[in-house]
């Protein structure tokens, strides 16, 4: 009798443990329903937007002041060659090289042997139509030294964090870059200089002055040398989550002349500034909750919009950036244009001077798609470059048995942290 009822009992026990099917089907069913809802409505914010976009082709001009009026809190941009229309991709010179790099890094870690880091440049030089073999390889440097590991900057000593170590890498991607594409130049190589990202340093903003003009100084001197040499630079951001595409297209949604958007009268909060006369002016129905005039394309990226504009090889006009920080670049005020590769919208960045030669905008172009093709979607110079670069979690921890190796080797003494001995051999 008693086995009986602990038999039943086990069988009571792995019943209450199985998963309730049904209420998993119940909850996957609503799932379901929601995201046909999303993409519902997705689907009905991208056609309001190509909607407009259509409607402000011929118009553009009267958009790009409104642009220029308006006070708004987003980023728009500068139309100097119209709204959109896709430009046909030029063809690629027979012969030209590409340079690229790309850089990865090994942290300090305050928990090892040594708070040391490693940058480790990855840069490639591809030549073409000239049966030269490719420049392949990797440049890793290695910071220990007290004024290495410290910086000073704003009046304040800071250990060299994982920020610090990112601005130090991007700097070191960009001027490599630059001393490779010219170094290339000279040897009589027509060259094209890609980095992998936007050259638009917005991350400097808020940072101490004497840290900003020194990242600014050393990046506008790698330009300078660039554009005495007529050798192109772009950055290709892959799968850009950019909007001002979109936002111009916000603007013109709203039905004021020129938009302010800190006392924007469509929000109830600002109708203290507006006599009842101008809100009566406005539409009545936008107060009753229904959203403001801009809000029915909110969260489009330009690249969505794009894509559906343009064919593969196509590029958007230029637009010109209105990032904050552009106003210290000198004559490298930034632009940029939407380029369709085949299998994405790809954002492409150039300085002023190459934006306005032709002949070096055609050949950024032209050499862009089809790197993006040789590389089945993303530029193969970039790839390879990054594949240089790349530091793997076993790279890192070949880097440290080296440390503690040679350490041991050389009777230094070591402090591991009981934090990392237990990460390193922990078990189970």
């Amino acid at each position: 009798m008693r086995a009986s009822r602990r038999g039943r009992s086990k069988v009571a026990r792995k019943a209450n443990a199985m998963l309730d099917l049904y209420s998993v089907k119940t909850q996957i069913d609503s799932m379901v329903a929601d995201e046909r809802r999303v993409q519902e409505d997705f689907r009905a914010k991208l056609e309001l937007a190509l909607a407009e976009y259509r409607r402000w082709l011929p118009e553009w001009e009267r958009l790009a002041r409104k642009i220029d009026e308006s006070r708004t809190s987003w980023l728009l941009p500068g139309l100097g060659e119209g709204l959109g229309g896709g430009i046909d991709s030029p063809a690629r010179p027979n012969t030209i090289s590409i340079a690229a790099t790309d850089g990865s890094q090994i942290f300090p870690d305050r928990h090892e042997i040594s708070a040391c880091f490693l940058i480790n440049i990855g840069y490639i030089l591809l030549h073409y139509g000239t049966g030269e073999k490719p420049l392949m390889s990797s440049k890793p440097r290695l910071y220990y030294r007290e004024e290495e590991i410290y910086e000073e900057w704003g009046g304040a000593r800071i250990f060299v964090n994982r920020e610090l170590v990112g601005f130090k890498r991007g700097l070191m991607e960009f001027t490599e870059l630059a001393d490779l594409a010219l170094a290339a130049h000279a040897e009589g190589h027509r060259t094209i200089a890609l980095s992998d990202g936007t050259l638009i340093l917005w991350n400097l903003e808020g940072k101490p002055q004497d840290f900003r003009a020194a990242h600014l100084e050393a990046t506008v001197a790698a330009m300078d040398e660039l554009r005495e040499a007529r050798v192109p630079v772009a950055g290709y951001i892959s799968q850009p989550g950019s909007q001002e595409l979109i936002n111009a297209l916000k603007l013109g949604l709203c039905p004021l002349a020129a938009a302010d958007c800190d006392r924007c009268p469509y929000q109830e909060e600002n109708q203290l500034h507006f006599s009842r006369e101008e809100i009566d002016a406005l539409n009545g129905d936008l107060w009753q909750g229904r959203g403001l005039p801009c809000s029915p394309i909110e969260g489009l990226s330009d690249a969505v919009l794009v894509r559906r504009v343009l064919r593969p090889g196509q590029r958007t006009p230029l637009y010109r950036s209105s990032s904050k920080i552009l106003a210290e670049y000198g004559p490298h005020y930034i632009y940029y244009f939407y380029l369709h590769v085949g299998t994405e919208i790809g954002r492409v960045e150039v300085p002023e001077w190459v934006a306005t030669d032709h002949e070096l905008l055609d050949l950024v172009h032209a050499c862009l798609y089809d790197q993006a093709e040789k590389g089945q979607g993303y530029p193969v110079a970039l790839a390879e470059a990054h594949e240089r670069a790349v530091v793997r979690s076993a790279d890192r921890e070949t880097f440290y048995r080296f440390l503690r190796d040679t350490f041991v080797k050389n009777d230094l003494q070591t402090h591991l942290s009981t934090k990392s001995f237990k990460k390193r051999y922990t078990g189970i």
